[in-house]
């Protein structure tokens, strides 16, 4: 068995159709089976850059020139060391003090920076500040698609005669122009508290103002910075030069309490999406088109294998009865396989899937490989039963009948070793019809939404009207198109080798 296992692939490695073939179906293999190794990002939920990104490799022609990559002030969250130490920055007003504390912190093992105004020498009224802020460099002539940002702010004495007003800024360090991101309204006061969800550690209170978020797709962020109708990222970002991103802490003494009032500060960050990314870019809500490129691999060649696969096991033994029986047998499949022939395949697999499918919910896309491969039999039926017919007439076939062996002995032991260059042709060849089809009705919304093949691709494409992003409809056109002909090249190799006339006229 090993002998001739070995014996044919060397046969079959002579053709170099096969051999290219192969290739091609080895690597889309390998990604589709190592897709987390190969890539970290969720295709439809982790938004990696700006929408429509084009690929980082773009910026390296002359009409991408002005793109931008993606920057992120810290690569860690929260405060885990003394923020001063990393870059950070801060100005203080008289009586206003600023401290690193590893105890406080939103997060396990982290800490805050706290901002303490002491009202022990004189500061019983008025407005006190602290800013605190990082400076950066922006080396991109362009700016970015997107920008977010975030901080947290605990105030565990704040209340509505004495609260804490937070604002968060950009300043654009060569002009001094400062662009505020959030507008200067108080923070939480005493009956705000109360009404939090958010848990501090590893404190018990519910003290922590939930987290500042501020979002460049946000329109009340373009209300505050004044922009409305534009990109507040390309107005601050408008030259390659150095920026700084914090926060502006006012403190307001009305009493004749001593007591100081404290503020802590956590999980400042800033994120800036870039106007391209990686290998492939980026759809329309920023999800790496390459992760749903090597995801959408697995399902395209899972539902092509097992469709084909249904359909060429139905059809072998449709035809292995209709031949070797015969007769009425004969007749009344014939007469149903000609039946299902004339029926028009992709609109029966329209209704089929809308109907069927439908009512199925999370078992769609098994539902479809089902239905595919119930409708993909026919041809291959009428071609075994064919040589079925040849074969049942040959003299062993009739040496057999007589040495009193049944149909069963002769079907699997004379006539299927007979037709298994056949199968493997055939089988072959109903793969890239399988994944075409698959790819039509995913094309037409009728496959599984909750799950991203090539054809979910192309209809993402045409659901948003993203045609000429060419980055996004190219990929999974190209890969349909190349698995097809490579399986289209194996086959005809197969059908060369299993086939002595092909192999006499080449």
């Amino acid at each position: 068995m090993a002998k001739r296992i070995t014996g044919f692939l060397r046969t079959l490695f002579k053709s170099k159709m096969a051999i290219v073939g192969l290739i091609i179906l080895v690597v889309y293999g390998f990604l589709a089976v190592a897709a987390p190794l190969v890539t970290p990002y969720d295709p439809q939920h982790t938004i990696v850059a700006g929408s429509y990104a084009p690929p980082s490799w773009y910026r390296y022609l002359s009409e991408g020139a002005s793109l931008s990559q993606n920057q992120v002030l810290e690569s860690h969250p929260g405060f885990p060391t003394d923020p001063v130490q990393g870059g950070w920055q801060y100005t203080l007003d008289p009586h206003v003090t600023i401290a690193y504390d590893s105890v406080v912190s939103l997060s396990p093992g982290s800490g805050s920076e706290r901002i303490t105004l002491d009202r022990s020498n004189g500061a019983t009224t008025g407005s006190f500040s602290a800013t605190f802020m990082k400076i950066f460099d922006w080396p991109y002539t362009g700016p970015p698609a997107r920008l977010s940002g975030i901080a947290a702010v605990y105030t565990p004495n704040a209340s509505s005669l004495e609260p804490v007003r937070a604002t968060v800024f950009i300043e654009r360090i060569d002009d001094h122009k400062i662009f505020n991101l959030t507008d200067n309204t108080p923070s939480n006061s005493t009956a705000d508290i109360t009404s939090l969800s958010w848990s501090s550690y590893p404190l018990t209170t519910n003290a922590w103002q939930l987290p500042i978020s501020i979002d460049s797709l946000d329109s009340s962020m373009r209300q505050i910075v004044k922009v409305p109708d534009a990109d507040p990222a390309s107005l601050i970002f408008s030259s390659k030069e150095q920026y700084a991103y914090g926060i502006t802490v006012s403190l307001t003494s009305s009493s004749s309490s001593t007591a100081p009032l404290t503020v802590y500060l956590d999980d400042m960050n800033l994120r800036l999406y870039g106007s391209s990314w990686g290998l492939l870019g980026t759809d329309l809500y920023g999800f790496d088109i390459w992760s749903q490129l090597i995801y959408g691999a697995r399902i395209s060649l899972m539902v092509g294998l097992l469709s084909a696969v249904i359909g060429i096991v139905l059809g072998l033994a449709v035809g292995l009865m209709a031949g070797y029986l015969g007769k009425v047998v004969d007749e009344v499949l014939m007469r149903f396989t000609d039946m299902l022939l004339v029926i028009p395949g992709l609109p029966l697999l329209i209704v089929l899937v809308a109907v069927i499918g439908n009512s199925l919910g999370p078992n769609r896309l098994f539902v479809l490989i089902l239905i595919i491969g119930f409708l993909g039999w026919m041809g291959f039926a009428r071609v075994v039963r064919a040589q079925v017919l040849s074969l049942r007439e040959r003299p062993f076939v009739e040496a057999a009948k007589a040495a009193g062996a049944g149909a069963g002995h002769i079907t699997s032991r004379h006539i299927i070793p007979n037709i298994v260059g056949l199968i493997y042709v055939n089988l072959a060849l109903a793969v890239p019809g399988a994944i075409l089809t698959e790819a039509a009705l995913s094309f037409l919304g009728l496959g599984d939404v909750s799950v991203l093949s090539w054809g979910r691709m192309l209809n993402l494409v045409e659901e948003n009207g993203a045609q000429q992003i060419w980055w996004w409809v190219l990929p999974p056109g190209i890969s349909i198109a190349l698995v097809s002909l490579a399986f289209v090249m194996i086959g005809f190799s197969l059908d060369t080798l299993f086939n002595p006339r092909l192999r006499q006229r080449r």
